[in-house]
């Protein structure tokens, strides 16, 4: 599979939806409703155990199996599992469990906790994940997450690396992004994470978008993609603008409540699944703060 063609678009970083008081357990068919409902929506390609599919409160052997539902009802639609983790040998075998799932690819951030102490600590830890990997390698910045950013150098450097395709960048850092455009090479893969800056991303020449909204409103984002990448007027640039606001409101919300519990909310309001349910630490969000964007978004 042709990694760059084929996440040309939004790819949703899946929810983990869970059964029990406190999600003691994964709740495998809710799942395949959602990714049924992503790909109906016209997404381009599928990320299980992303952030926003909590992949930090999930076992090794949830993970893999979260990636297997994820592909048993992907339609064809490449698989990006993520596969963070602190320790290079618990990466790689996240990597190996989800090759054997049938992903296509994997998503490593830098590690959290201990971050790189000087320039060249990212880059190191991601070339041993990446000359080791049985699968393509994203590598995945989100600072706010990992209190570990990676540099405009280091992301530069790695994409000269025979197994980095590419990137998933949740900076929120636009100049950065476009930085990123201009230095790494054409068939590079960068994939904006911020939902609110994937119109003038794509107009820059991004390659897609990976966004916790696109898993609610998969056929608004495919929508925006696709005008993001045309030139039929200003009937159409109006469209995509309109879409762009409407996602943004939405996005606040997200921001606000944080995007495992908002998503999910959402997804309860829209009936793809029935329970809101988090793990700790998370908390489930308000229904009426999700509610009324969502509701201007479908409009």
């Amino acid at each position: 599979m042709e990694l760059g063609s084929a996440v040309r678009g939004v790819t949703p970083p899946l929810v983990t939806p869970f059964d029990g008081p406190d999600g003691e357990t994964v709740d495998h068919d809710a799942l395949a409703n959602v990714v049924t409902h992503a790909v109906e929506g016209g997404v381009a390609g599928l990320f299980p155990n992303g952030t926003t599919g909590e992949f930090a409160s999930l076992t090794a052997a949830e993970r893999a199996a979260v990636v297997e539902t994820t592909v048993a009802n992907a339609g064809g639609r490449p698989v990006l599992a993520g596969v963070a983790d602190t320790a290079i040998p618990d990466v790689l075998a996240h990597t190996d469990r989800a090759a054997d799932a049938g992903a296509d690819a994997v998503v490593v951030t830098p590690p959290y906790f201990h971050a790189e102490s000087g320039e060249g600590g990212n880059r190191r830890f991601l070339e041993r994940i990446a000359d080791d990997a049985t699968l393509p390698v994203f590598v995945y910045d989100i600072p706010s997450c990992t209190g570990n950013p990676l540099s405009p150098e280091t992301v530069v450097a790695l994409a000269d690396h025979s197994n980095v395709v590419g990137m998933k960048d949740s900076s929120g850092d636009f100049a950065g992004f476009c930085r990123l455009l201009r230095e790494t090479p054409e068939e590079f893969v960068l994939l904006q994470g911020f939902d609110a800056l994937l119109l003038p991303s794509l107009r820059m020449g991004a390659t897609g978008g990976v966004h916790a909204l696109s898993n609610v409103v998969p056929s608004a984002f495919a929508e925006l993609s696709r005008l993001a990448r045309t030139s039929e007027g200003e009937s159409s640039a109006a469209r995509a603008e309109e879409l762009h606001e409407g996602i943004g409101a939405l996005f606040d919300a997200c921001l606000e409540y944080g995007f495992a519990p908002a998503t999910k909310t959402a997804l309860c309001e829209r009936d793809v699944i029935e329970s809101a349910r988090v793990r700790p630490p998370l908390k489930a969000a308000d229904p009426d703060a999700i509610a009324a964007p969502l509701v201007g978004l479908l409009d």
